[in-house]
């Protein structure tokens, strides 16, 4: 029990490293409470540690032994933690040994809820890489399905590293006979982002040590328009490259006896490619591929040379391709207590950037919630209701913007990307006008308003009458739509156009405490 008759400290608010190192050095047990400002349960612990001070410990306790940790809870029940530093004070006393920490090491529960969280980021981590594949797949097949349609006799050819600019004019021999005309040739450095994607739909791409080889290389790049009487792009082009690549035998004539060979116009680049065998073998299955196209040889062949134009000479594309869309950053959905607005919306308007949109609803749950406002002006005017909640899109990029957001203590956080992409959909659907759009939309409306010429009696321009006129109109006309839309009258309008006093529940006593403008 404590000591009655003198004064004690029952805790001591550590804010500095100095103060944590001469807490560390007080005699008998101390009991580290780590909280945040925002926590109401945490907050509520500061009572009980008092309480069990003064029961417990007296001056045996101080609210980890010379310096070290030897125990750790989380969370607020009471009953456990006046458990454990009941446990932990009669070893102390009885000075029985305990098993040490290092302050700074990781104990058995925190190591477990690390092995917890890095789990849970590398699945999200797996699920958003597979969706951003599914996506960028899903679109090169598109912009190819376009490119094929729209130029089905174009066809490219990609030159090694040993052809250059000079050699176009002898390149130029063979194809000739093949009637292929070369619309635009250009030299690029190829790079594995740009292997990539034209490799997207092959079946038989090149070899990852062939790929590497010609990584930051320059390659000359042919755009050939083919005759439809000779053939498919690919197939045409084909032979041109056999053509380049074969060996010429001249037959004897009066200056050689002998045949003569001649080397082909283009020498093959012999690349060592070194393979590990295992003496194991494995059996082989059949493994779905993400970036897989449900394609025929043929039409996979097309499909490359789709996306070697879509790469390379995108400009030749530029009358049926629209520009590449700027994706929508990945982003979560967060949600907190509607009672923490203001703070929070001192932040979200900080960051502004990374959180494109918030409004108010009366859950969490994107498949029942009901909106409420999208302001913290409007949402003011309603009947508050505890359960209500401060629903944030938040972009998920690097920045400090979620750690902050974190502090606050969110109610849900989306467990990905993917996940918060459905629940985005959800809260906020394409109709959602945030306050900032309603203000702006509300700006052009009334500068696309005409004003009014007016001529006087005489046949002169009153056109400071009329403008004085004008405005008049104009400033009762933003009076009269107030006074519809005024907060105090409780008429705020949702994002859908309905009236957002009905939108949700009733208050605690079944009274809408909003008041109906008179008729």
């Amino acid at each position: 029990m404590a000591k009655k008759g003198g004064v004690q400290q029952l805790q001591a608010d550590i804010s500095s490293d100095e103060e944590f190192e001469k807490f560390l050095q007080r005699p008998g047990l101390l009991v580290l409470d780590i909280y945040s400002e925002w926590c109401g349960p945490c907050l509520g612990m500061v009572g009980s540690l008092r309480k069990i001070k003064l029961e417990l410990g007296g001056d045996n306790l101080q609210l980890a032994i010379n310096g070290k940790a030897i125990n750790i809870m989380f969370g607020t029940d009471v009953p456990k933690l006046v458990a454990m530093i009941t446990r932990e004070l009669e070893l102390t006393l009885a000075k029985e040994p305990h098993v040490f920490y290092e302050i700074t090491e990781l104990q058995p529960i925190e190591l477990e809820q690390l092995r917890v969280k890095n789990e849970a980021i590398q699945l999200a981590e797996k699920i958003e890489l597979e969706e951003s594949k599914r996506k960028r797949i899903e679109y090169l097949k598109y912009v190819t399905d376009t490119i094929m349609e729209n130029l089905p006799d174009i066809g490219i050819t990609v030159f090694g590293p040993q052809v250059n600019r000079d050699m176009f004019k002898k390149l130029s021999e063979p194809a000739d006979p093949l009637k292929i005309q070369c619309k635009d040739r250009k030299v690029f450095t190829i790079t594995q982002n740009d292997f990539n994607t034209v490799n997207f739909a092959a079946e038989d791409p090149l070899e990852d040590e062939v790929q590497k080889y010609l990584y930051d290389k320059e390659l000359l790049m042919c755009f050939w328009k083919v005759e439809e009487t000779m053939g498919s792009p690919q197939t045409v082009l084909h032979l041109y490259a056999h053509e380049l690549t074969k060996e010429t035998i001249k037959p004897p004539d009066e200056f050689n006896e002998e045949e003569t060979i001649i080397p082909p116009l283009i020498v093959p680049i012999e690349i060592t490619i070194e393979v590990q065998i295992d003496d194991k073998v494995e059996p082989e299955t059949e493994e779905t591929n993400a970036e897989n196209v449900e394609d025929t040889p043929e039409e996979g062949r097309k499909r490359t040379h789709a996306a070697l134009i879509y790469t390379y000479f995108r400009a030749q594309t530029s009358s049926f391709l629209p520009p590449d869309p700027t994706p929508e950053p990945p982003h979560i959905i967060m949600t907190f207590d509607a009672y923490k607005k203001k703070d929070l919306m001192n932040l979200v308007d900080a960051c502004r950037d990374d959180v494109p949109l918030y409004g108010f609803f009366n859950s969490d749950n994107p498949q029942t919630a009901t909106f409420i406002a999208n302001s913290v002006d409007k949402y003011n005017a309603k009947p508050y209701v505890p359960t209500d909640k401060i629903v944030l899109k938040v972009n998920k990029v690097p920045g400090e913007t979620i750690p902050l957001l974190m502090e606050y203590g969110p109610s849900y956080v989306s467990p990905n990307s993917v996940v918060g992409f459905k629940e985005a959909a959800k809260f906020f659907p394409p109709t959602y006008k945030s306050a900032l759009q309603e203000e702006a939309e509300l700006h052009a409306v009334k500068a696309e308003k005409p004003k009014k010429r007016k001529k006087n009696k005489k046949g002169a321009d009153a056109e400071d009458i009329g403008q004085d006129n004008a405005g008049a109109q104009d400033n009762q006309q933003e009076a009269d739509e107030a006074a519809k839309t005024s907060p105090e009258e409780g008429a705020s309008t949702t994002s859908s156009g309905e009236d957002s006093c009905e939108s949700r529940p009733a208050t605690a006593d079944g009274n809408n405490l909003t008041t109906e403008a008179p008729q």
